[in-house]
């Protein structure tokens, strides 16, 4: 019997030339997708798809009373101290004091976690900056839905001019400010708590006849309860937040059992871009387009070179059919 070896008689050759000419078409169609949609994204989308740098605020401190206070009355705060002391505080394990939210229950901030954490610090007695701060804040956190969900990190805000900011306060600063946000709380700490937590935080803050002079911004604080970065400003932008945010959340490993489900949610964060002109992050249809395109494309090169491996196996086949069919018959 006579032995078969590799690269027989090939396939019938029409049948060979239509397989190659789907493949070929597919592949093809594959790649004009993709150079077509990506060129038409960067003609219509590039404007939208650069996110603007963040400008330096002309000021981070409030001065309270400024307008009014006699010029060496007060010493007030000094703002390049203040900024020093934040950044220090970045890699800082944040403390974990028993506080008080708006409903009069305990709250560590161990609690929160697992995500990660917004902190704000306020005095529910200022009538001009921290609502301005907060209601910004609040724009900010509405901005980011697009990209994040309200699942995805919390906020607090917590009231440092104790015994004054009591939850009581606290619940009517939140109701005055409209905010009812499922992530968002706002917390009281023991007044002899107030120290140890704002200089873990590198918040400063200093009393003045008119109030506080006190640091404008948002602290960044991850997953694990470390201090992340500081976010400067008395009117914060849904992109400065989504940064860091966003940074922490890419990083982060997924939760076991939910390999598919964080998978998504990566990419939907990576398909999303900061909108200067509505403040929030919407999605970037160009990136998607062109991310849909390059799928088509490798889909398109692997059919083809599936079913070449599969015409190549077929065509080392027939010989040894044959080849069985004709000893047979001897």
């Amino acid at each position: 019997m006579r032995r078969c070896a590799d690269g027989g008689a090939a396939a019938p050759v029409p049948e060979r030339r239509a397989r190659r000419s789907a493949a070929c078409s597919a592949a093809l169609a594959g790649i004009l997708a993709s150079l077509l949609i990506a060129s038409s994204g960067w003609a219509g989308g590039a404007r939208a798809a650069r996110e603007p740098a963040t400008p330096a605020a002309a000021s981070v401190i409030e001065r309270a009373g400024a307008a009014v206070r006699e010029p060496g009355t007060v010493s007030g705060l000094d703002e390049r101290a203040a900024l020093q002391a934040g950044q220090a505080a970045i890699g800082r394990w944040v403390p974990d004091p028993v506080m008080l939210d708006r409903q009069g229950r305990q709250v560590r901030l161990s609690s929160y976690r697992g995500k990660p954490l917004l902190v704000s610090f306020i005095y529910t007695g200022c009538f001009r900056v921290c609502p301005t701060q907060t209601r910004a804040l609040h724009e900010a956190v509405r901005g980011l839905d697009r990209m994040l969900g309200a699942s995805q990190f919390n906020v607090v805000s917590i009231g440092f001019n104790q015994p004054f900011d009591d939850p009581q306060a606290m619940r009517a600063f939140a109701a005055s400010q409209r905010i009812d946000e499922p992530n968002w709380e706002f917390l009281s700490p023991a007044r002899e708590a107030v120290d140890d937590l704002t200089q873990a935080f590198g918040f400063r803050y200093a009393a003045t006849p008119a109030g506080f002079d006190h640091v404008l911004g948002v602290t960044v604080v991850d997953a694990r309860g470390r201090i992340h970065a500081q976010v400067y400003g008395d009117r914060i932008r849904a992109d400065q937040l989504g940064k860091p945010l966003r940074e922490l959340l890419l990083d982060a490993q997924p939760a076991a059992g939910s390999t598919l489900a964080a998978v998504i949610e990566r990419v939907r964060m990576l398909c999303t871009v900061y909108d200067p002109d509505t403040g929030e992050y919407r999605y970037d249809y160009k990136l998607i387009l062109e991310l849909i395109g390059g799928v088509l494309f490798f889909g398109s090169v692997a059919i083809y070179l599936l079913l070449e491996w599969r015409g190549s196996r077929r065509a080392r086949r027939l010989p040894c059919a044959a080849s069985n069919t004709s000893d047979g018959m001897v």
